[in-house]
């Protein structure tokens, strides 16, 4: 009989111990949304720049008296229960950058091999717009993200798979 054991257990991941002594992560089975806000950057020759959230990654955890590191990629969030992930991606939209936009679909992928979640990709043009006060969902990692403009060219740069698909999918679609 194949038994697994439960070493750890949080609302978002459980660690596991198989009967041979293997551990793995599980992660609960949340589909998520990635979405790029675009504007013109030099409006004569079409160049673009993508807004880049720097946020930390719940699982890089600092030593002690350290602060969470930021890591670069699109506006993202969890779909909740019920909502369509096109809502998803204009609330999550709303409550980081403050725009309102109608989102266009951009793609989706499995977020890794160990899971069944997808990420659902979409994009808004917000040229020329000016946002409200980003509302933020109250939690300590929104509270220390940062949101910066940056060529689109940095996506490709980045080590999250959805900026490197984003880019590509973006660079083709803006015909740049």
């Amino acid at each position: 009989m194949n038994k697994e054991k439960t070493i750890f257990r949080t609302d978002w991941i459980t660690v596991k111990e198989t009967a041979k002594g293997f551990h793995y992560l599980e992660r609960k089975g949340r589909d998520s949304v990635a979405i790029f806000l675009v504007r013109r950057s030099n409006l004569n020759k079409g160049e673009y720049e993508v807004l880049i959230r720097q946020q930390p990654l719940c699982i890089d955890i600092p030593d002690i008296n350290e602060e969470h590191r930021l890591y670069p990629c699109p506006i993202t969030g969890g779909i909740d229960e019920g909502e369509l992930p096109e809502e998803a991606a204009i609330r999550e939209v709303y409550e980081e950058a403050g725009f309102s936009v109608e989102v266009l679909p951009l793609g989706k992928y499995i977020v890794g091999t160990q899971t069944n979640e997808i990420c659902y990709m979409y994009y808004a043009d917000v040229t020329g717009m000016e946002p409200e006060v980003a509302q933020q969902d109250g939690s300590y990692f929104e509270s220390i993200s940062q949101n910066e403009w940056h060529s689109l060219g940095y996506l490709n740069q980045c080590d999250y798979a959805a900026c490197q698909i984003g880019y590509f999918r973006l660079k083709n679609i803006l015909c740049i």
